[in-house]
């Protein structure tokens, strides 16, 4: 009687696949989408000296009312192309197996690619201690660092939040800073005395921590990216690193509010494709997923970073 394995051929599963993504981008609700109409232009700033001062109001009643004067400034965005695109033979399409999507698989395996650029790109200027007013940073050292013995991870987010111009509202961690922060005393010890605070295993969660401080939201920064260069073993790294930003985020950033930063697309993200006949004996189809954008920091007094937060 043959062996059992020689009775049975090898075929793909239909309802099993593995497949790596990179869904923890946070991007969009750290710097909101501004939708444009031209690939550059300018804003205005309205000029926040004028709408704090303290004035003279009072008025006589044949007297002449005290005149203000109120100004703007203005500011540029200019977006620029972003695309990936690969091309797929059409016998890979009429080849693939179930669960096989080669053109949907396609499709998302590049705009992944996109975000992980973007998702850098945001990076890059919210946690850069350059993006911020010298009174609206601070760099920990030393015990100092959250679960150091002399640190104070409850006055640096407290200061860190009150410090934003128009009160932070979001909060952002890099994974490796929230894994600490979730962890130490101080706030365990705070967390507890929460109206309604469920600790997990131990650990505070981020709608505890948000009620906490008094935010509407806790993001925290897990995406990773391949470091290695072409040829090398992969070496995934965080994007986001060992610190922390309080920031006031608008929802939706429109014409007179504020808001710490956007990103300006005047082309959102569409999938463009072509087919060539020419190519292999039954074509091939082109697909290239793109869009635009300028990633700007509009009111950099709206934010306050805690760079090194942790060791």
């Amino acid at each position: 009687m043959p062996e059992a394995k020689a009775m049975h051929k090898d075929a793909v599963l239909s309802n099993l696949s593995v497949k790596y993504r990179n869904d923890a981008m946070i991007w969009p609700f750290v710097m909101p989408i501004v939708k444009v109409n031209k690939r550059s232009d300018i804003y205005y700033v309205y000029n926040k000296d004028d709408s704090f001062k303290l004035v003279d109001d009072r008025l006589s009643p044949k007297g002449m009312a005290n005149e203000i004067d109120w100004g703007v400034a203005d500011q540029n965005y200019s977006v620029k192309d972003h695309a990936l695109g690969d091309w797929l033979p059409q016998e890979a399409i009429d080849n693939a197996d179930n669960p096989l999507q080669p053109e949907i698989d396609t499709n998302d395996f590049l705009n992944m690619s996109l975000d992980v650029a973007q998702e850098k790109r945001v990076v890059d200027k919210v946690f850069a201690a350059a993006s911020y007013p010298v009174g609206n940073k601070t760099q920990l050292a030393g015990n100092y660092k959250w679960g150091g013995t002399t640190d104070d991870p409850i006055g640096d987010v407290q200061t860190a939040i009150e410090a934003c111009f128009q009160r932070a509202n979001v909060l952002v961690f890099g994974v490796d800073a929230w894994l600490k922060f979730r962890k130490l005393p101080e706030i365990l010890d705070a967390v507890k005395a929460v109206a309604g605070a469920t600790l997990k295993g131990g650990m505070a969660s981020a709608p505890d921590v948000a009620q906490l401080f008094e935010v509407e939201r806790i993001l925290i920064g897990r995406a990773r990216y391949n470091a290695a260069r072409p040829g090398q073993a992969a070496t995934y790294t965080r994007l986001w690193g060992k610190h922390c930003a309080a920031l006031y985020v608008a929802p939706s950033p429109g014409i007179k509010t504020i808001t710490f930063g956007a990103t300006f697309a005047e082309t959102l993200r569409f999938t463009a494709r072509d087919f060539d006949a020419k190519r292999g004996l039954k074509g091939a189809h082109y697909i290239r997923p793109g869009w635009n954008s300028d990633e700007k920091i509009i009111a950099s007094d709206c934010g306050y970073f805690i760079e090194d937060a942790v060791a």
